[in-house]
């Protein structure tokens, strides 16, 4: 009789069950809509069930479905239940933007703009940013107002970096609001103005973005437009750090 250590028949249950759910996931995708197909491998993915996800995806992705691209492209990107693969995640995208998923086309600029398996080009990464902005794509927006802000092949331009990143705040990007925050923080193109800047960075922090709070907790600590206070400071460095913000992990060691 074969004997199976406690280890091993665990391993060979969660492979049964994996089998098992793709068997009765392929009965189902037999008989549904490639979104249908599409929208039960978002339900597994955030469930946690890569395989499952996975595998309807590329279903609908056989039968031509943009978001189904799109969506085993982000899984190649960011090595969900795969091995990080950035050529294939660019496949997939490719394919999906090829089919004007402006999403697809904002991930190529990504990947162009950060040298992701390829090599860096701020150009490339600009043209697919505008034309996934074309289609209203809000993260975009913020994507291309990033490249003018710090002059990223093309030549530095608060004015069209502040336009780029209020379209994408009105459309609730935190990472532009925070943007926003830092050109009146600084007086980039604007005259120096702490109560907006304070405001943006409020508005972004309350989506749970880690630069914000650190901006803040410098405001704090400095006093720029507010009284200083260095628990208030401390505290909002402490929850930037909390999210692996280096810097409030820096200023908490020397400061605090």
């Amino acid at each position: 009789m074969l004997l199976h250590s406690p280890q091993q028949f665990a391993r060979l249950c969660a492979i049964f069950m994996t089998a098992l759910s793709l068997f009765f996931a392929a009965l189902t995708a037999a008989a549904a809509t490639t979104k249908e197909i599409t929208e039960q491998g978002l339900s597994a993915q955030r469930n946690g069930d890569y395989d499952l996800a996975k595998f309807y995806y590329e279903q609908a992705a056989e039968q031509g479905y943009d978001e189904a691209q799109n969506n085993l492209g982000y899984m190649y990107q960011q090595g969900l239940g795969v091995k990080t693969d950035y050529a294939r995640a660019k496949f997939y995208y490719e394919q999906a933007a090829a089919q004007g998923n402006a999403n697809a086309h904002n991930y190529l600029g990504f990947i162009y703009e950060n040298g992701l398996g390829v090599k860096k080009d701020y150009a490339r990464a600009k043209s697919y940013y505008e034309q996934a902005a074309a289609q209203g794509f809000a993260v975009a927006k913020h994507n291309l107002g990033g490249l003018y802000a710090r002059g990223l092949g093309v030549k530095l331009d608060y004015a069209r970096a502040k336009s780029y990143f209020e379209q994408a705040a009105a459309q609730g990007v935190a990472e532009a609001q925070h943007g926003l925050g830092l050109i009146y923080y600084q007086g980039l193109g604007v005259k120096t103005d702490y109560a907006r800047a304070k405001s943006y960075f409020e508005q972004a922090v309350a989506q749970g973005v880690a630069k914000a709070q650190y901006s803040l907790g410098a405001m704090y600590y400095k006093g720029d437009g507010v009284k200083k206070d260095y628990a208030r400071a401390k505290s909002y460095f402490e929850q930037a750090a909390a999210q692996g913000d280096e810097e409030a992990a820096e200023v908490l060691r020397k400061y605090f």
